[in-house]
Protein backbone atom coordinates (compact mmCIF):
# COMPACT_ATOMS: atom_id res chain seq x y z
CA UNK A 1 0.00 0.00 0.00
CA UNK A 2 2.79 2.41 0.84
CA UNK A 3 4.34 2.15 -2.62
CA UNK A 4 1.05 2.77 -4.46
CA UNK A 5 0.34 6.06 -2.71
CA UNK A 6 3.79 7.65 -3.06
CA UNK A 7 2.92 10.23 -5.72
CA UNK A 8 -0.51 10.82 -4.26
CA UNK A 9 0.95 11.58 -0.83
CA UNK A 10 3.77 13.65 -2.31
CA UNK A 11 1.39 15.72 -4.43
CA UNK A 12 -0.97 16.32 -1.53
CA UNK A 13 1.82 17.27 0.87
CA UNK A 14 3.61 19.39 -1.74
CA UNK A 15 0.42 21.23 -2.62
CA UNK A 16 -0.24 22.06 1.03
CA UNK A 17 3.35 23.23 1.59
CA UNK A 18 3.19 25.25 -1.63
CA UNK A 19 -0.12 26.86 -0.71
CA UNK A 20 1.13 27.87 2.73
CA UNK A 21 4.16 29.45 1.04
CA UNK A 22 1.82 31.34 -1.29
CA UNK A 23 -0.27 32.60 1.64
CA UNK A 24 2.80 33.90 3.48
CA UNK A 25 4.18 35.43 0.28
CA UNK A 26 0.88 37.18 -0.42
CA UNK A 27 0.81 38.44 3.14
CA UNK A 28 4.36 39.75 2.87
CA UNK A 29 3.69 41.49 -0.45
CA UNK A 30 0.34 42.94 0.61
CA UNK A 31 1.74 44.27 3.90
CA UNK A 32 5.45 44.93 3.30
CA UNK A 33 6.04 46.04 6.89
CA UNK A 34 5.57 42.46 8.12
CA UNK A 35 7.58 40.86 5.31
CA UNK A 36 10.31 39.59 7.62
CA UNK A 37 7.82 38.04 10.04
CA UNK A 38 5.92 36.43 7.13
CA UNK A 39 9.15 34.95 5.74
CA UNK A 40 10.19 33.65 9.15
CA UNK A 41 6.76 32.11 9.72
CA UNK A 42 6.91 30.57 6.24
CA UNK A 43 10.26 28.98 7.06
CA UNK A 44 9.03 27.50 10.35
CA UNK A 45 5.75 26.24 8.90
CA UNK A 46 7.52 24.74 5.86
CA UNK A 47 9.95 22.81 8.05
CA UNK A 48 7.13 21.61 10.26
CA UNK A 49 4.94 20.51 7.33
CA UNK A 50 7.82 18.69 5.63
CA UNK A 51 8.55 16.86 8.87
CA UNK A 52 4.87 16.12 9.47
CA UNK A 53 4.13 14.70 6.00
CA UNK A 54 7.36 12.71 5.88
CA UNK A 55 6.79 11.28 9.34
CA UNK A 56 3.25 10.35 8.34
CA UNK A 57 4.64 8.65 5.24
CA UNK A 58 7.17 6.73 7.35
CA UNK A 59 4.37 5.32 9.51
CA UNK A 60 2.88 3.58 6.45
CA UNK A 61 5.84 1.21 6.37
CA UNK A 62 5.87 -1.84 8.60
CA UNK A 63 8.40 -2.02 11.42
CA UNK A 64 10.10 -4.97 9.71
CA UNK A 65 10.95 -2.99 6.57
CA UNK A 66 11.53 0.44 8.10
CA UNK A 67 11.74 3.76 6.25
CA UNK A 68 15.26 4.58 5.12
CA UNK A 69 17.01 7.92 5.01
CA UNK A 70 16.99 7.86 1.20
CA UNK A 71 13.26 7.09 1.07
CA UNK A 72 12.63 10.03 3.38
CA UNK A 73 14.80 12.38 1.34
CA UNK A 74 13.23 11.17 -1.91
CA UNK A 75 9.75 11.82 -0.57
CA UNK A 76 10.69 15.36 0.48
CA UNK A 77 12.16 16.07 -2.97
CA UNK A 78 8.99 14.70 -4.59
CA UNK A 79 6.92 17.07 -2.45
CA UNK A 80 9.22 19.89 -3.56
CA UNK A 81 8.28 19.33 -7.20
CA UNK A 82 4.61 19.88 -6.46
CA UNK A 83 5.27 22.79 -4.11
CA UNK A 84 7.40 24.35 -6.87
CA UNK A 85 4.53 24.08 -9.34
CA UNK A 86 2.21 25.87 -6.91
CA UNK A 87 4.82 28.53 -6.10
CA UNK A 88 5.62 29.04 -9.78
CA UNK A 89 1.96 29.43 -10.69
CA UNK A 90 1.57 32.00 -7.92
CA UNK A 91 4.65 33.94 -9.04
CA UNK A 92 3.37 34.05 -12.62
CA UNK A 93 0.05 35.49 -11.44
CA UNK A 94 1.70 37.84 -8.94
CA UNK A 95 4.28 39.26 -11.36
CA UNK A 96 1.86 39.72 -14.24
CA UNK A 97 -1.45 40.58 -12.56
CA UNK A 98 -1.40 41.10 -8.78
CA UNK A 99 1.79 43.07 -8.11
CA UNK A 100 3.35 43.96 -11.49
CA UNK A 101 4.51 47.37 -10.24
CA UNK A 102 6.44 45.79 -7.36
CA UNK A 103 8.20 43.37 -9.70
CA UNK A 104 8.89 46.16 -12.20
CA UNK A 105 10.35 48.33 -9.43
CA UNK A 106 12.56 45.47 -8.27
CA UNK A 107 13.76 44.89 -11.84
CA UNK A 108 14.50 48.58 -12.35
CA UNK A 109 16.43 48.76 -9.07
CA UNK A 110 18.50 45.71 -10.03
CA UNK A 111 19.33 47.15 -13.45
CA UNK A 112 20.27 50.54 -12.00
CA UNK A 113 22.52 48.87 -9.44
CA UNK A 114 24.28 46.93 -12.17
CA UNK A 115 24.72 50.09 -14.25
CA UNK A 116 26.36 51.86 -11.31
CA UNK A 117 29.06 49.21 -11.05
CA UNK A 118 30.49 50.33 -14.39
CA UNK A 119 31.39 46.77 -15.33
CA UNK A 120 28.94 46.54 -18.20
CA UNK A 121 28.60 48.46 -21.47
CA UNK A 122 25.28 49.96 -22.55
CA UNK A 123 24.78 47.15 -25.07
CA UNK A 124 25.39 44.56 -22.38
CA UNK A 125 22.96 46.32 -20.05
CA UNK A 126 20.26 46.46 -22.73
CA UNK A 127 20.69 42.76 -23.41
CA UNK A 128 20.75 41.91 -19.70
CA UNK A 129 17.67 44.05 -19.08
CA UNK A 130 15.72 42.19 -21.75
CA UNK A 131 16.79 38.80 -20.39
CA UNK A 132 15.90 39.74 -16.83
CA UNK A 133 12.52 41.08 -17.93
CA UNK A 134 11.71 37.91 -19.85
CA UNK A 135 12.86 35.78 -16.93
CA UNK A 136 10.70 37.60 -14.38
CA UNK A 137 7.54 38.04 -16.44
CA UNK A 138 7.54 34.91 -18.67
CA UNK A 139 5.65 31.85 -17.41
CA UNK A 140 7.95 28.98 -18.44
CA UNK A 141 11.23 30.27 -16.92
CA UNK A 142 9.35 31.33 -13.79
CA UNK A 143 7.71 27.95 -13.36
CA UNK A 144 10.91 25.98 -14.03
CA UNK A 145 13.02 28.15 -11.73
CA UNK A 146 10.51 27.70 -8.90
CA UNK A 147 10.48 23.93 -9.34
CA UNK A 148 14.28 23.68 -9.44
CA UNK A 149 14.63 26.16 -6.57
CA UNK A 150 12.21 24.23 -4.38
CA UNK A 151 13.88 20.91 -5.18
CA UNK A 152 17.24 22.33 -4.10
CA UNK A 153 15.84 24.11 -1.03
CA UNK A 154 13.67 21.24 0.19
CA UNK A 155 16.47 18.82 -0.62
CA UNK A 156 18.72 20.79 1.72
CA UNK A 157 16.03 20.84 4.41
CA UNK A 158 15.48 17.13 3.77
CA UNK A 159 19.09 16.34 4.61
CA UNK A 160 18.28 17.25 8.20
CA UNK A 161 14.60 16.34 8.38
CA UNK A 162 15.33 12.82 7.11
CA UNK A 163 17.55 12.19 10.11
CA UNK A 164 14.49 12.55 12.33
CA UNK A 165 11.98 10.77 10.11
CA UNK A 166 13.86 7.64 9.09
CA UNK A 167 12.98 4.39 10.83
CA UNK A 168 15.42 1.55 10.98
CA UNK A 169 14.00 -1.92 10.34
CA UNK A 170 13.11 -3.92 13.43
CA UNK A 171 16.21 -6.02 14.17
CA UNK A 172 14.34 -8.27 16.57
CA UNK A 173 12.03 -9.71 13.97
CA UNK A 174 10.29 -12.71 15.49
CA UNK A 175 8.93 -14.06 12.21
CA UNK A 176 12.29 -15.65 11.31
CA UNK A 177 12.44 -17.63 14.55
CA UNK A 178 8.88 -18.87 14.09
CA UNK A 179 9.62 -20.00 10.53
CA UNK A 180 12.63 -22.08 11.66
CA UNK A 181 10.60 -24.09 14.19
Amino acid sequence: MAQNSFWSDASRGGAIVGLTGVVFSLLGMAVPSIGFIANLANFVVTIYLLFYFTRRRAMLYAAEEGFTYSQSLGFIVAMAIFAGIIAGAYQIVASNFLFPEMFEESLTTSIETLKQTGLYTNDMMDQMSGMMRSYIFSPIPTLLSNIVGNVLLFGFYGLFISIGTKREPDIFDTTIEEDEE
